[in-house]
């Protein structure tokens, strides 16, 4: 956590060495899932404008020169995450990185959020 600048952040950033999550949630992974078309999409979308930019990704790239990290199992190289909604036992919001750079709309998010909040309080 040091090489990040995140104090304390080993109490509350969860780590899942084991793919357990990873493994249930049937997240994307695989060398060819590098060679997408949504990747090239979605560094085009940085490079020539949508809000974020590079930089954003190179100061985030430049704190891992000092984190090495091999996984302990091969095919986790390759893992993409997700982000997933839970109410309770229930999916309400689930999206898969399909590739590299290939997140889900935090405000989409946001929203979403917002609505599952709002029905929850009616």
């Amino acid at each position: 956590m040091e090489h990040l600048g995140i104090d304390g952040g080993a109490e509350w950033i969860y780590a899942d060495p084991e793919n357990d999550a990873y493994d249930r949630l049937r997240l994307n992974r695989g060398w060819d899932t590098m060679i997408r078309p949504a990747t090239a999409f979605r560094f085009k979308d940085r490079i020539f404008g949508d809000g974020a930019p590079l930089d954003s990704l190179f100061d985030v790239l430049g704190k891992w020169k000092d984190a090495v990290y091999i996984p302990p199992k091969l095919d986790q190289s390759t893992n993409h995450g997700g982000t997933f909604m839970f109410d309770g036992d229930q999916t309400v919001y689930a999206y898969y990185d399909e590739s590299p750079g290939t997140h889900a709309d935090p405000f989409g998010v946001v929203e979403k959020a917002i609505e599952v909040a709002r029905r929850k309080s009616e």
